[in-house]
């Protein structure tokens, strides 16, 4: 519990304590709670200017993620909506986004909750549907490996989709090898996107509750939020192999979309990896994009 109140009290601290900061008047009271949940996310500092680059890097996670809060906040109010026209109660509803914080597994399961099926099948479905975060984990595991349990189960609780790509796609290893150990700017960065996520899924929850009786389904906002992450995902993928494997990955999940429980989604990002890896094996390290003298990729060039 002491963990989801210091979630919600961050970002509504954020701001106040930045702009008090920024004019001087910051007593000793609003510094130690800042402190305690910096600390709290293993962001430790030992001068005032570390944790000035701390709350900066923060700052630059909250900014990267921006752009796709739209789409994070329809899905929250969509998951709201499906969840509270299915009869479950609005308390209910709002503790479930809090602890499980996982839209795909809930609107999987929301059909077993209303007819009150066993436990283990509601677990063992929500799990099937949630494989693709042993993925995203795998994926940070070569940042965070060297940071103790505690700091590591709440990366990964705060792991997800859209903050995961951007973070393993700003730094990673353009030769192909394993990154190094994220330091205290990146693991920053990481808490800044993660927590803004985070929050603006809550958001739509929040809304969704509200607004259950008032917004119709047939409005598609699924369909507006899943255009938003597609034109991000499609920025992100910058090599030959990510591109066959998204490829494969969409055709599978439509080509098995009637699977149930959400299975498709499973069977997709498992085929999807599959071939993105045979790819790479064959061409390894094929980038779309060159590499300029200044480390960013520019577009490649083709000639007609």
């Amino acid at each position: 519990m002491a963990s989801l109140v210091y979630r919600l009290l961050y970002f509504s601290a954020f701001e106040v304590f930045s702009v008090v900061e920024k004019r001087g008047y910051t007593d000793f009271m609003m510094i130690d709670v800042m402190n305690v949940l910096l600390n709290f996310f293993g962001l430790r500092f030992d001068a005032p200017e570390q944790r000035a680059e701390i709350l900066s890097a923060m700052r630059e996670g909250f900014d990267a993620l921006l752009p796709t809060t739209p789409a994070t906040f329809i899905w929250g109010l969509v998951t709201a909506v499906a969840m509270v026209s299915a009869g479950l109660s609005p308390a209910y509803t709002m503790l479930i986004n809090v602890v499980v914080y996982a839209g795909s597994a809930q609107l999987a399961v929301l059909s077993l909750l209303v007819a009150h099926a066993p436990l283990w099948v509601i677990w063992l479905t929500a799990a099937m549907v949630n494989v693709r975060f042993v993925i995203f984990s795998g994926a940070i595991k070569p940042y965070f490996r060297h940071l103790p349990l505690r700091e590591r189960v709440l990366f990964g609780f705060l792991n997800g989709d859209i903050n995961c790509m951007l973070f393993t796609h700003r730094y990673r290893a353009l030769d192909g090898a394993n990154p190094p150990p994220a330091n205290l700017e990146q693991r920053s960065f990481f808490v800044g996107m993660a927590l803004t996520n985070f929050v603006f899924w809550q958001i739509g929850i929040v809304f969704g509750i509200a607004l259950a009786s008032v917004v119709p389904t047939e409005w598609g906002l699924q369909l507006a939020a899943a255009l938003t992450l597609l034109i991000l995902i499609i920025k992100m993928v910058d090599n030959w192999a990510g591109v066959a494997g998204c490829v494969v990955a969409a055709l599978t999940a439509v080509y098995f979309h009637d699977l149930p429980n959400k299975l498709w989604v499973l069977v997709a990002i498992v085929i999807g990896v599959a071939v993105a890896l045979i790819v790479e094996r064959f061409l390894p390290n094929m980038p779309l994009r060159h590499a300029s003298d200044s480390g960013k990729l520019d577009d490649v060039e083709c000639e007609t």
